[in-house]
């Protein structure tokens, strides 16, 4: 049986795509391959032939339509414009569909109308009988994969189904799964469960092995949601993962996602500097402890989130974070409250988000008890789409969204982006050894020579504060060059997302969707009665 595998299309106007600058810089077009349709190939027995097309890169050709006798895809609820295009191109040509990814459990309505095999959940345990299924031709089935599958048991991902690897700014492993806490706008926990499963050092020694062996060097994201979910075992692995590099030659610098918890643990982070990782994605949301409880995200709660980012950094940790607005209780100084965090916090590549009720998780089902969700198809854009509920506060999604607009144009705007990054640049203290160093800019010297004569010279806009900065780094601590290199990269992105941001919510102010509550806010100490359609109880305060 011919498999074809289709990974659809993020859109440019997306935070986390970074297509655009990876060309003008890296010269490579993909952000990463997709990591779950290389795990479910697999599980595919010897007989079924699998291509992989990610259309991030390119579009698969009629030859290869002719060549299908199924097609597999596996997507985020952000990637669906271009999956409905796959689900069309697919049904034309009379081509049955297999499904999975998170999408299915956000949207698991649309997914059940779509394919004709869904699978919801992790797909390891599943896959014997999804290819059974297939062989038969027993279609209309769907299959519950859970949360609970043995990482030690997960097989290698078949990495050599990539086409062409080093397109790509960086590859993909996964260590573990699931997150031990439970904020409540969060839907890992809905799909991988609160207990962290993780695999061996060996596997992931073996992963790491054949993405050397087919050539690639550079950047590996460890994909997992929360990588210090199990401090334990994520020691484990660093430990040996620290003598693995040496061994190997330092082809590798990683990166990962982890909670803010991580600067309370020295051993750890020291280990995480010992590994030769770069830097961490952290999840702040917001600096306010009344929020904080509100939302769940009792793990920020402890200490001072300024001092432990600059103990991480300390460690020659670079750090990008995560900031939402939106949450219950919010009062109107929460826009200058994020604005003064972020640039004390010296974050440049601020992910700030819009709070979304996301399908199935504990935020959507108490808002839909309390009446106050709205019944609209979230496209997956936290940037541009989200409050899709009534907000409990004094503000209406009207002002919020105004508001959250100027708010990111002030923190993207090119002076205020370099001059909050210089001093926590001037903060890092490598810890990786030279040989680490030379690596990285034996490979990627040619891109930030690029950086510097795209925002150095031909920009005006950028081109006096990016020689301030530079010029200070490189006489202060030349060892963070590599980190000021990544957030020029994403400065380059995020300036023109910030654009898109204000065009895109003023566009949608003028013209709204007439099934959105704009103008309207539930007062603190109001009780609502569940609502049956999309417009909200009388209770609601303006």
């Amino acid at each position: 049986m011919n498999v074809l595998m289709l990974y659809p299309k993020f859109s440019d106007e997306n935070f986390w795509n970074t297509s655009r600058s990876n060309r003008l810089f890296f010269t490579r077009t993909g952000m990463m391959p997709p990591l779950g349709l290389l795990t479910v190939a697999s599980y595919l027995p010897e007989d079924f032939q699998v291509r992989l097309i990610d259309r991030n890169l390119g579009d698969e050709s009629e030859e290869d339509w002719d060549w299908a006798d199924v097609v597999f895809l596996s997507l985020m609820v952000v990637q669906q414009a271009d999956y409905r295009v796959c689900i069309r191109n697919a049904r034309d040509r009379g081509k049955p569909i297999a499904l999975g990814g998170p999408f299915t459990h956000a949207m698991p309505e649309v997914a059940a109308a779509d394919a004709d095999w869904v699978c919801y959940g992790e797909a390891e345990d599943i896959m014997e009988e999804l290819v059974d299924d297939l062989r038969m031709g027993r279609k209309g089935k769907h299959y519950q994969g859970g949360n609970k599958t043995d990482m030690k048991r997960v097989r290698a991902p078949r990495y050599h189904l990539v086409r062409r690897i080093n397109e790509y700014i960086s590859m993909a492993i996964q260590f573990s799964r699931g997150c031990p806490f439970r904020c409540e706008f969060c839907d890992i926990i809905e799909i991988y469960g609160r207990v962290p499963r993780t695999k061996t050092p060996g596997q992931i020694f073996a992963e790491l092995g054949d993405l050397k062996a087919l050539g690639f060097r550079g950047y590996v994201f460890l994909v997992d949601d929360n990588f210090i979910g199990n401090k334990k075992n994520a020691k484990s692995l660093l430990k040996e993962l620290a003598v693995w590099n040496r061994e190997n030659g330092y082809p590798f610098r990683f990166y990962t996602e982890a909670s803010l918890n991580l600067a309370d643990d020295t051993e750890l982070v020291e280990a995480m500097a010992r590994a030769n990782f770069f830097f961490v994605f952290i999840g702040i949301e917001t600096p306010d402890p009344k929020l904080l409880k509100t939302t769940l995200k009792l793990q920020n709660l402890s200490g001072n989130p300024l001092e432990k980012l600059r103990k991480i950094r300390e460690y020659g940790i670079h750090i990008t974070a995560g900031f939402i607005v939106g949450f219950d209780g919010e009062e109107r100084d929460v826009f200058e409250a994020q604005r003064s965090f972020i640039r004390a916090s010296g974050i440049g590549v601020a992910m700030l988000g819009l709070l979304v009720a996301i399908p199935h998780t504990q935020l959507s089902r108490r808002l839909k008890k309390e009446g106050r969700l709205l019944n609209r198809i979230w496209d997956g854009q936290q940037t541009t789409d989200g409050i899709n509920f009534i907000p409990k506060g004094e503000m209406t999604k009207r002002e919020y969204l105004q508001r959250y607009s100027n708010l990111v144009k002030e923190v993207f705007e090119p002076k205020a982006y370099f001059e909050r990054i210089l001093p926590a640049l001037l903060t890092i203290r490598s810890r990786a050894p030279l040989r680490a160093h030379y690596q990285v800019w034996r490979i990627h010297l040619p891109a930030f020579v690029r950086i510097m004569y795209h925002l150095g010279v031909k920009s005006k806009a950028t081109r006096f504060s990016f020689w301030k900065v530079f010029l200070r780094i490189a006489r202060k601590n030349p060892a963070a060059i590599e980190a000021f290199g990544w957030d020029c990269l994403y400065f380059h992105h995020l300036s023109q997302h910030g654009d898109y941001i204000e065009r895109e919510i003023s566009r949608y102010l003028a013209a709204p969707s007439p099934d959105d509550v704009l103008d309207e806010a539930v007062g603190l100490s109001t009780v609502l009665e569940p609502a049956i359609g999309l417009r909200p109880s009388p209770d609601l305060v303006a």
